[in-house]
C-alpha cells in the first residue's frame, strides 16, 4: 500500500509559519502537521485560520494533524521548559480547565484550517494525586473534550502517550480508549515513543488498529527518547510499514524531528528519503 508522508512544523519553531510550509512542500512531502503553539499556530484572537487554510492549499497541501500536546503560550511564566504545563490531569481544577479550554480552542482551529484530527497528551503523573485520581481527572478533561469535538464537522482527538507520562504507554492508553469508549477517540501513535517504553511499534499497531489516526514518526538509538532522522537510529521501518498495510493504513506518516531546528529541511528532507526507498 503506497504511504502519504507529513512534516510537523515543530521542526521550524526558528522559521515563520507560511515559510515552513513553504519548505515542507518544496522537500516533497504531501502533509503538514501544525504546533498548535507558540510560535506558530497557538490559537488566539490574533491567529487568522482562513489566511492559514489558505496558504496550506496554494501549497497543494493536506493538514495530517494539528498538534496540541504543548501548550507553551498558556505559560507566560515559564514553568515547564517542556511546554507541558498545564495538564489534563492537574490537581487543581482551574489548571485542568485552562488546558481543556486550550484543547478546545485548537479544535476550533482544526475546523477553521480543514483539518479533522489533532492529537493531545496527558501530562506527567502529579505528585500531588494518586494514579487513579489522575486517571480520573484524564478520563472527565476528554469527556469535555470530546463533547466539543462532536459538533459539526467532528473532529478525531488523538491521544499521544509519552514515555513518563500518566498514558505513557500502549497498556494505559487502551486503558483509556476502553474507558471512554467513544468514536472521535484513538491514538496518535508516536514510533519511538513505544520503542522507549519497550514495545515493538509493529505490535503495537496490529493491537491499535483502525484506532491509530495519526502515526509520528522518528528513529531512536537504543531506548534513549531522543528523536533522530530515520535510518539513524535501530527502529526497523519495514516491520513497522508491513504491519501499518495489514492494518490498511491510509492515514498519514508525520515526520516529527524538533530537534533539527539547524537544519529542518535537510533533515525532513533526508528522513523521506530514507522511508521511502524501503518501500522501493
Amino acid at each position: 500500500m503506497p504511504f502519504r508522508f507529513a512534516y510537523s512544523t515543530n521542526a521550524y519553531t526558528r522559521w515563520p509559519l507560511e515559510r515552513a510550509v513553504e519548505d515542507i512542500k518544496s522537500r516533497g512531502f504531501e502533509g503538514v502537521e501544525l504546533l498548535a503553539d507558540t510560535p506558530h499556530a497557538f490559537p488566539s484572537n490574533g491567529l487568522d485560520a482562513a489566511a492559514l487554510r489558505d496558504k496550506i492549499r496554494a501549497a497543494e497541501l493536506a493538514v495530517s494533524n494539528l498538534n496540541a500536546n504543548t501548550s507553551s503560550g498558556l505559560d507566560q511564566e515559564g514553568r515547564d521548559p517542556s511546554g507541558f504545563w498545564p495538564s489534563l490531569i492537574d490537581p487543581d481544577a482551574s489548571l485542568r480547565r485552562m488546558k481543556i479550554d486550550y484543547v478546545k480552542r485548537v479544535i476550533d482551529l482544526a475546523r477553521g484550517v480543514g483539518a479533522d484530527r489533532i492529537c493531545t497528551a496527558s501530562g506527567a503523573s502529579p505528585k500531588e494525586a494518586s494514579k487513579s485520581a489522575a486517571f480520573s481527572f484524564m478520563a472527565a478533561s476528554l469527556e469535555a473534550i470530546l463533547t466539543h469535538a462532536e459538533r459539526a464537522p467532528a473532529i478525531k482527538i488523538g491521544i499521544e502517550y509519552e514515555p513518563g507520562f500518566l498514558l505513557g504507554d500502549m497498556a494505559s492508553t487502551r486503558r483509556m480508549l476502553d474507558e471512554m469508549d467513544h468514536p472521535l477517540l484513538g491514538v496518535n501513535l508516536d514510533l519511538g515513543h513505544a520503542w522507549c517504553v519497550g514495545e515493538k511499534p509493529e505490535d503495537v499497531i496490529a493491537q491499535l488498529g483502525s484506532r491509530i489516526w495519526n502515526v509520528h514518526v522518528e528513529d531512536i538509538k537504543g531506548r534513549v527518547h531522543e528523536h533522530l532522522i530515520p535510518g539513524r537510529g535501530d527502529i526497523d521501518f519495514r516491520k513497522v510499514f508491513r504491519a501499518l498495510d495489514r492494518i490498511r493504513y491510509d492515514r498519514f506518516l508525520t515526520l516529527e524531528l524538533y530537534p533539527y531546528k539547524e537544519d529542518p529541511g535537510g533533515a525532513g528532507e533526508e528522513g523521506l528519503t530514507y522511508l521511502k526507498s524501503l518501500l522501493l
